[in-house]
């Protein structure tokens, strides 16, 4: 009689091993046996523990303008860089679903992605691709009257391998926080969390190691400048972080968007006065206790005369080859007419792909809408990380 793996060796080794296989891998591997498919579906304290020690696959992810989500291949080889969409990303729900939830706005962490819309505001779906779990919730009625509701994901651990997750809302330009906890399945009001920091600047946000990073506005200063924030949800506090600039004294430069590398480091990206001049910084080392930062300069960038990168454009960082992928909405104007009026006439999602070199590579997304969200490109991890539910069940999709 043949004796499996898991029979073979202690089953302490055997969770030591599967740690390590990338989560897309494991998926293939749940048909292995019964132990390991319990292993991968149900237990959290093996998920929270392989997204800690598994090695990462990142795999970009493009919203375009017309609400639907691609993964996208990026090839840097050669002279000449090219991207490739691949099928779309579709949430189970929307298979078996006459109307189609609009995603408007897509938030990484953790292997799920938190989806808002515009559209439909009364929810909100916090969904992993990769084992097919949905959890929709509903968002409440505070503050009906105020518009530009942002939502991001986070975490803190309750142990070594047991993470409690919480969700942060917001309205951009006001001081009106909620928070939502996964595990009592409720919302409660936070007060006064940030001091007098707009966050009317810039919806983009990120998640690193369980915070969210904003750029904000400080309405206090003339003029007013712009700062990093982390949120923490296990005090469920906002604190500053010093951005390069901050610490050389230099003012020539203003953080314009963020993103995340890796998994480990935070990057911003700096324009010189709305100009052509374009810097990428990455962080060495935050430090989790007093919030202090190092920051090492990855790239410097002369875009001109016309510079792709613009302000609150999402991007992703090769830091290894020194590349940056970023995405942004192109508008042709077209003037005519016995008033020479000018009229919006196409709109088009675009990747724009740029080296140390300043060679841009543009590449058309496919879309022309006149109306619809702004695109995102981001970079997805997937993990085995489930979704806590309401009454402590979980939804898989097909």
């Amino acid at each position: 009689m043949e004796m499996t793996i898991s029979e073979l060796l202690p089953k302490d080794l055997v969770e030591e091993i599967l740690c390590r296989v990338p989560a897309t891998s494991l998926k293939r591997l749940r048909s292995t046996c019964k132990a390991w498919n319990c292993l991968f579906k149900n237990d959290r304290r093996f998920a929270s523990k392989h997204f800690d020690k598994s090695a990462k696959q990142f795999l970009p992810l493009l919203l375009r303008t017309d609400y639907m989500i691609f993964p996208i291949s990026v090839k840097l080889h050669g002279n000449s860089p090219s991207l490739v969409f691949k099928s779309e990303l579709i949430e189970p729900d929307s298979k078996n679903s006459a109307v189609r939830f609009e995603i408007t706005r897509v938030f990484h962490c953790d292997g799920l992605l938190l989806c808002s819309s515009q559209i439909d505001a009364s929810r909100v779906l916090v969904w992993n691709p990769l084992t097919g779990e949905t959890r929709w919730i509903r968002t409440g009625d505070f503050h009906k009257e105020k518009e530009g509701r942002s939502y991001d994901l986070g975490y803190y651990h309750k142990s070594s391998c047991n993470k409690s997750y919480k969700m942060l809302s917001y309205y951009r330009g006001s001081k009106y926080f909620e928070i939502y906890d996964f595990n009592s399945d409720s919302w409660r009001i936070l007060d006064d969390m940030i001091g007098d920091v707009s966050f009317g600047y810039s919806e983009l946000s990120v998640s690193l190691k369980g915070n969210t990073y904003w750029l904000a506005r400080d309405v206090n200063e003339t003029p007013r400048t712009i700062s990093l924030l982390k949120f923490d949800f296990s005090t469920e506090k906002s604190v500053p972080v010093p951005l390069p600039y901050q610490s050389l004294q230099s003012r020539r430069f203003e953080a314009s968007s963020l993103s995340v590398v890796g998994e480990e480091k935070l990057s911003v990206l700096l324009q010189r006065d709305r100009s052509s001049k374009t810097e990428i910084w990455v962080t060495n080392k935050i430090d989790d206790t007093t919030n202090a930062v190092s920051w090492s300069k990855v790239l410097a960038l002369d875009l001109s005369p016309d510079p792709q990168i613009w302000y609150d454009a999402s991007f992703l960082l090769e830091e290894e080859k020194k590349v940056v992928i970023s995405c942004d909405r192109c508008e042709r104007l077209i003037g005519g007419g016995d008033n020479n009026n000018i009229y919006l006439d196409k709109a088009k999602d675009m990747v724009y792909i740029v080296g140390e070199d300043n060679v841009v590579t543009q590449v058309e997304c496919g879309v022309d809408e006149m109306e619809g969200c702004w695109p995102v490109i981001l970079n997805y991890v997937p993990s085995l990380v489930q979704i806590k539910r309401a009454g402590g069940k979980r939804k898989r999709g097909d």
